[in-house]
This record gives structure tokens, sequence and C-alpha cells, in this order.
């Protein structure tokens, strides 16, 4: 028992000064409310009193018609009024005065009105009024002064009531506390702190359990923490990593090391975390040497004694391979959207070159063609030629692996994207309205990328028009931009997109065409390049938009891409 004395008697006098502060507190409270009660109660009383002298000045200074000094208590007594109906009121005053019998309100407001009139016109009806209603207004007034004085003295009691409560609570308080303040707390320390060893030991379990590495610095650099994850993905033991220093390239390519170090550094020296709760995608290094690619996000726990680091890191090499596979059938579907789209642009000048040809044939068969026709005709035919060798040369460009980024403009990559499909749209009797932005709208990235996305949309919606088969095939195309950011919006009239289907249509493999014309991860990788590329928004809707004087329903896609600074 002494020890106990000895070793909590600080939380002991804590504890108790803290209920007898708060108890003055109450007391405290209690008194100025009481004092604030009567100050405000006796306000209202006084005005309400004085609206009953008012009532009275009024009808003699009317009868004596001294009207300037008329006009005067006219005012005072509708400010008092105003004044009295707009602080809160008790439920019987408020009925006193808004409701029959009384209706205090209403007489007091027509008691002024007639005297305003009686001022302005000095007519004898007003005067009447004033002379005959103000025994009866008295009477009200004296009714709503008795009761705010009724209710005046019912809160002081109930105040007064409260203050004998605390005293006695403060008393039995003091009581209480000189009684059980000192009870020995030796057990409900030691199961505190068993309880702490538990929860350690739980924490432990949930680290080691996690799937993903979690490793723990503190501000010597050394691991205080290498989980199994972490023995799995690195290939390096517990034993090998503990109280060793993370600084080195063992885990961390020498490419990341300077970067981790500034970082750690940092931290240490100001407490303040940069990259707190934000995830990496960075490269990690196992025991074999290998280099993998892996998802990192930190966090930080500083105390008194120490600051640390936590690492929670994720082998994604997996998710890497399984994104190379999705981006290759992309590129694969894209590819096969082109051949269509090579046949329709090619259709027309193979045709020309075909016509020009037979028809020179037959004309030099039957001696017609002059040397001037032949090159006229071989100078046509070479014009369709250079016509489908620029053609090759967009969509060469269109597939090209260019990793290189560049400042370009956007509207100068929708024109391309259109011209690649203008033939297959044309063929089926799309008609595509461009609102386009008259000023270049720079921005930083892969136009072929970009090119790719805008490709993709205007496929999909060649494909539902042609699907849907609307009276009118239209596809709308608007660019613009604003201080921030540059924007694309590629509207048709397909009907729109299912709303059971709107939170699917970004997921990888969902599509809704036949299984031989789509592979449902064109808007996946669509959305993958805006977000992840050019750290911008593809957003898809329905949307009415208006062309010339029709209004049209259907889908619209708006990318949102920052401008380059």
């Amino acid at each position: 028992m002494v020890n106990f004395f000895k070793n909590s008697i600080r939380a002991r006098y804590v504890f108790a000064l803290s209920l007898i502060a708060f108890f003055s507190a109450m007391a405290f409270l209690n008194l100025y409310s009481i004092i604030e009660t009567q100050a405000n109660d006796g306000e209202i009383i006084n005005i309400s009193g004085k609206q009953r002298m008012l009532s009275q000045k009024i009808a003699l200074i009317a009868l004596q018609q001294n009207f300037d000094y008329l006009q005067k208590l006219v005012n005072e007594m509708d400010s008092s009024h105003h004044k009295l109906v707009n602080i809160p009121m008790s439920k019987k005053i408020k009925e006193l005065y808004f409701n029959e019998p009384q209706k205090v309100d209403f007489y007091v407001n027509e008691y002024i009105k007639n005297a305003r009139l009686y001022i302005k016109t000095k007519e004898k009806q007003y005067l009447d009024y004033l002379l005959n209603n103000s025994s009866l207004l008295l009477k009200k007034l004296d009714l709503a002064v008795n009761i705010y004085q009724k209710e005046a003295e019912k809160k002081i009691e109930t105040l007064k009531t409260n203050e004998v409560y605390i005293f006695a609570l403060t008393i039995i308080t003091l009581i209480f506390e000189a009684m059980f303040i000192f009870y020995p707390i030796e057990k409900d320390i030691k199961t505190k702190t068993k309880a702490l060893v538990d929860e350690k030991n739980y924490a432990n379990l949930i680290t080691q359990a996690n799937t993903n590495a979690i490793i723990v610095v503190d501000q010597n650099f050394d691991i205080l923490t290498f989980n199994k994850s972490a023995e799995k993905i690195f290939g390096y033991s517990k034993e090998e990593m503990l109280y060793t220093k993370l600084l080195d390239d063992r885990i961390i390519p020498k490419q990341y090391l300077k970067k981790h170090i500034e970082g750690l550094k940092r931290f240490m020296n100001s407490g303040v975390l940069k990259n707190k709760d934000i995830t990496f995608e960075l490269e990690g290094k196992n025991k074999n040497g290998n280099i993998f690619p892996i998802r990192v996000s930190f966090g930080i726990d500083i105390s008194e004694h120490q600051k640390i680091v936590v690492a929670n890191i994720q082998d994604i090499s997996d998710e890497k391979e399984k994104d190379s596979l999705i981006i290759q059938q992309s590129r694969l579907a894209a590819m096969g959207e082109m051949i269509g789209n090579i046949a329709h642009q090619w259709r027309q000048p193979l045709s020309a070159i075909s016509t020009l040809a037979s028809g020179a044939k037959l004309r030099h068969k039957n001696s017609m063609l002059s040397d001037e026709e032949l090159y006229e005709t071989l100078d046509k035919i070479k014009e369709h030629t250079k016509y489908l060798s620029n053609t090759i040369d967009d969509f060469r460009n269109f597939f090209s692996r260019n990793k290189e980024e560049s400042i370009f403009d956007l509207n100068t990559t929708v024109d391309k994207s259109y011209s690649l499909v203008e033939a297959s749209y044309n063929s089926n009797k799309i008609k595509v309205y461009k609102d386009i932005c008259k000023n270049p709208i720079n921005i930083k990235g892969r136009d072929s990328e970009l090119s790719q996305v805008i490709l993709n949309i205007l496929n999909n919606a060649k494909d539902i028009l042609i699907e849907k088969t609307p009276e009118n095939k239209i596809v709308y195309i608007k660019s613009y931009m604003n201080d921030k950011y540059g924007y694309i919006e590629i509207y048709d009239n397909g009907g729109g997109i299912p709303e059971d289907i709107k939170l699917k249509i970004f997921d990888p493999y969902f599509t809704t065409k036949h299984q031989s014309k789509g592979t449902g991860i064109g808007l996946f990788m669509s959305n993958k390049i805006i977000s992840q590329h050019f750290e911008g928004e593809l957003i898809g809707e329905n949307e009415e938009f208006t062309v010339g004087d029709e209004t049209y329903f259907g889908a619209k896609f708006s990318i949102k891409i920052k401008l380059a600074s």
C-alpha cells in the first residue's frame, strides 16, 4: 500500500484536483447563469413595464396634440416591442403575444399603427381608437409583465436548486476521494502491462502474417523489423537483416539509393516525411541480384525517444507481367482495327488506279491513247500511289514505339486520329461535326498514345452507330481549354451507355460486343494511358448534345489533360 502511495501520487492528485476543478467550474457557470439570467430577465421586465407606461403616455400626449413628442413615444414603443418579440420566448409568453384571446402583438401593432395614422392625418377616429384602447392594452401588458416576472423568479429558483445540487455533489466527491482515491492499483498496472505486452505480440503476429514486406528503420537507419514476406521477397533472412544498416545496395538498387538516403535523412532531421501516404512504383533488388518491380508506401511513428519509418512493400512482378500482356493484347486489337481502316482508306485510290490503268490499256489497244493522255494517266496513278504511301506512314506512326515525351498540340492529334478512320466513317455514312479550339492546346506526353485513346473512342462510336443504326449517324468532337487543362469531348447519338454497365466500362476484358469483335481492353487501356501517362481523367457518361438545330442523345467520353507548363 505504501509503495502504491509513492508511485501514483501524481495521478491521484491530478484526478482529485480535476474533479474539484470540474465542480468549481460548474458552480461558477451556474452562478454566472444566475447573474446573466437576472440581468436579462430584468431588462425584459423593464422593457415590458416601459411598454405599459408608453401605452398610457401615448394616449395622454395624443389628447394634448403634441405631435413631435407623440412621434418620439410611438417610435420608442415600436422599438421596444420589436425587441421583445425577437428574443426567445417561453411557450406561455408566445401564446400571450400571438394567440387568442390576448394577442398582445396584434393589439400593440394596431395601437402603434393608429398612433402613426393620427400623427399623419390628425383625424379624430384615430385619437378615439387610442383613448378607447389604452386601458385594454394596459391590462394585456400588465399580464405580460406579470408572466415575465413569474418566469424570471422560476428560473432563479431552478438555478439556486442547481447550486445546492452542485454543492452536494462537490461534498460527496470530496468524501469519495478521501475514502477511495488511494485504493491500490498495482493489480490494475499489472493487468495493463500484460495487455500492452499482448498487444505488442499481436502487432508482431500481424506484421509477420502480412503478405507485403514490412521493413521498419530507426533514426540510425538500422532495420528493426524484417518480416517473413520481406524474407520471401528479398531472399535475405531476418537474422541477416535485423540491426544492420538499410542504406546500402542489398535490397535498394543503386539508382534509387541516393533518393532513399536523402529522404530518410530529411525526415530524421525535420520529423516530416514528404512522401507519407503516397504510393510509389519503384524497383527492388533480391539476394541473387535480380531487379524486380515493387509498389512502396511509407508510414512514420515519432515518439519521445525515437523516430521510425515503416516501409510497406509489394512485389508487383506478376501484376506488371499481366499489364504487359494486356498492353500487347490492346496493341493487337488496335492493329486489327487499323487493318480494317487501311482497307477503307485504300479502297477508293486502288479502285481509281485500276480504272485508270484499264482505261489506258483499252485506249492504247485501240490506238486512241496519245502521249499527253498517257502522261496524264501516269501522273494520276502516281498521285494515288503517293496517297497510299502517306496512309502507310500515318498508320506506321500510330504504332510507333517511340518512348520520348514531347510537347504537342492536342488539336493536331485529334485531326490526325480522325484521318485514320475518316474513310471508314464515310463508308458507313457517319457524319462528323467538329468544334475545335482555335488556339493550340499544348500538352506533354507521347502523341501516339493519346492518338490510340482517341482512335479507340472513335472506333467504339462507329461500332455502336452501326449496331443501333439511328436515322442520322452523328459523332460530335469538341476541344477547348482553360488556364490549367485541355479537354476533348467525343459524343455519339448511339443511345448512350446502359445504366447497368456504366461502372464497368473501364474494367479489363469487359465488353458488350460479340467475342469475335471485341476484347474489352480498349477502354481499360485508354483509361490507364490517360490516368498514368498523362495524369489526366477519362470519363464516360450519357448526355444530350446539339448540332445545328438538332438535339441528340448518346454517350459522351471526356478527356481532361493538364496543359504543358
